[in-house]
């Protein structure tokens, strides 16, 4: 499979973003029913993502198959401040979304773009990399072990 990645600023391709950051949304909604509608939070999730890029070194890396999206990773720089309790003077990379449609799943672009992406801030001073999966999202935590990452905390939540 012939693809290319890239990396695109997000007020300049709202379209695109809309329908990737759109799909995962309907994807994590399948796996947990606390997930609001895409519709109901559109446009303020997309502003925040712009402004995570803007303020936070953000990068938006598209994968693309004859100029059509077919995947995402989208992350940015969680700098350290002096309420955190954790070891180590640098700041930390947090992988916020990332997604690949369905039907380009199994051939390696989600690899390809957690690489390109981790290559994108090899100039930074990082001390860890950070992200976050549903609970009941076993392939992902499997992709992550294989990664390198490994769990560390757990939320709970109590629904009222």
């Amino acid at each position: 499979m012939n693809y290319s990645i890239k990396k695109i600023k997000i007020a300049d391709n709202l379209p695109i973003v809309d329908e990737l950051v759109g799909e995962l949304h309907v994807s994590e909604k399948e796996m947990n029913d606390k997930t609001a509608d895409w519709n109901l939070i559109r446009d303020n999730y997309l502003r925040f993502m712009a402004e995570c890029e803007e303020e936070n070194d953000g990068t938006f890396l598209v994968a693309e198959i004859d100029g059509k999206a077919i995947g995402f990773l989208f992350g940015y720089i969680d700098e350290k401040d002096d309420s955190n309790f954790e070891l180590g003077e640098k700041d930390d990379l947090y992988v916020s979304e990332g997604y690949v449609k369905k039907e380009y799943r199994k051939q390696g672009i989600y690899s390809a773009l957690n690489k390109a992406f981790e290559n994108s801030y090899t100039n930074y001073k990082i001390r860890k990399i950070y992200r976050y999966t549903l609970c009941n999202n076993e392939t992902m935590q499997r992709w992550l072990a294989s990664q390198g990452y490994r769990p560390v905390r757990l939320v709970y939540e109590k629904w009222l």
